[in-house]
């Protein structure tokens, strides 16, 4: 185990114990780091994580060789999945309260993206594709979760919002984010609708500079082309007329309360919702500093502690917030050691509240063991206030 302390505002780790008296810094405990899938074979691009708290099992989407690898309780692979099961070309999975298994998937030569429904013993029983579905023609499931509803939301890449579906798995409606964009067609498609939409304002989006491309450039050289990193900002986007639209989703999570979290890698921001969909926060601000986020990939919502985890891929951090949506805390940085990340690209939290963090270039899986105290009373989802003290 390697304890890692973070200041806050800092990303100098220091192998030493957090102090019971720090309010304000965030200790980091690797508890291990897999690097092999069930064949003894080193991860190729671990890109998508998700844990099942029923079986106590990891589930790991090795994105360079097209596999999703299954881990025990102590981290230890039990088995995979494959195309000669129906899942080429995953892109990230989900298990549901009666033990069957989500695959979202990419496009293969022969088939289009699709998410495939597996039983149990892993066998393929049904099938969501998405080609009759308008505006998600173009669609790539990368993230799932059954609402408290028995509904399925869906986010991916290829089109702006989440589609829903029934309980039947038919599609049922969209659900979409509004906010401040900078996409004409988008914003176009909002005002001939001739509807007024309230949405709280962001900044216009910071490309990275020259320095992170070139970080970027050098360790992409056999990656392969779905996982190599883009700048999600076109080069002449901070031209362009800012304006209210439908913004992309890349993940969708939710509470046990049945509040859906949705996460939009263009604004920065998390958009939390009723288990009646009603808009209830945003929060999240783009940017390159601390307490900013580039391009948030991923994020975990953290009961016991009252907080959101959040995968900063191009910034290499994780972030941390309080249910009310403010920062606290951040810890990583661009590095090879424990506690350190190169694009981390998804995380999950397991039964004992470790963060998994999927360590894209590094090839490898930290779990880790995140404590820190709280910097604000903390919101609470009943509507009262918790008191400040240590987590």
């Amino acid at each position: 185990m390697f304890p890692v302390m973070f200041t806050a505002g800092l990303l100098l780790p220091v192998l030493c114990p957090l102090a019971a008296e720090e309010p304000d810094t965030v200790s980091v405990e690797v508890i291990t780091i897999i690097t092999a899938d069930d064949q003894g074979r080193h991860l190729k691009y671990p890109s998508a994580v998700f844990y099942d708290k029923t079986m106590e099992e990891t589930y790991l989407v090795n994105g360079g060789n097209g596999r999703i690898v299954v881990y025990g309780p102590n981290f230890f692979p039990v088995t995979s999945i494959g195309p000669g099961r129906g899942a080429a070309n995953p892109l990230g999975v989900y298990v549901d309260a009666n033990g069957m298994l989500y695959v979202c998937q990419g496009r293969t030569a022969t088939t289009p993206a699709r998410i495939t429904i597996f039983n149990a013993a892993f066998f393929p029983v049904g099938k969501i594709s998405f080609e009759d579905i308008p505006g998600a023609k173009d669609f790539l499931p990368r993230s799932l979760v059954i609402g408290q509803n028995g509904y399925m939301y869906v986010a991916g890449h290829g089109t702006r919002g989440v589609l829903v579906f029934d309980k039947e798995r038919h599609f049922s409606h969209w659900l979409r984010p509004m906010d401040r964009i900078a996409n004409k067609e988008a914003i176009e498609s909002v005002k001939n609708t001739g509807k007024v939409v309230k949405a709280s304002g962001v900044g216009k989006g910071a490309s990275p500079d020259s320095r992170e491309k070139k970080q970027v450039r050098s360790v992409v050289e056999d990656l392969p082309a779905k996982l190599i990193p883009r700048s999600n900002v076109k080069p002449n986007e901070e031209d362009d007329e800012m304006g209210i639209g439908p913004v992309k989703v890349i993940d969708v999570k939710r509470d046990s309360d049945g509040h859906i979290y949705v996460l939009s890698e263009e604004t920065s921001k998390i958009y939390v919702y009723s288990p009646g969909e009603k808009l209830l926060l945003a929060f999240g601000q783009k940017g390159g500093s601390t307490g900013k986020m580039s391009r948030p990939r991923s994020m975990a919502v953290d009961e016991n502690k009252n907080c959101v985890y959040i995968a900063d891929y191009m910034r290499h951090t994780i972030l941390i917030y309080d249910l009310a949506g403010r920062f606290m805390y951040e810890f990583g940085g661009l590095g090879y050691g424990p506690g350190w990340f190169q694009y981390p690209t998804s995380v999950a939290l397991n039964k004992q509240g470790q963060l998994i963090v999927a360590d894209l270039f590094n090839q490898r899986v930290q779990v880790l063991d995140v404590k820190f105290r709280s910097r604000f009373p903390l919101f609470n989802q009943a509507g009262g206030i918790k008191s400040n003290g240590p987590n």
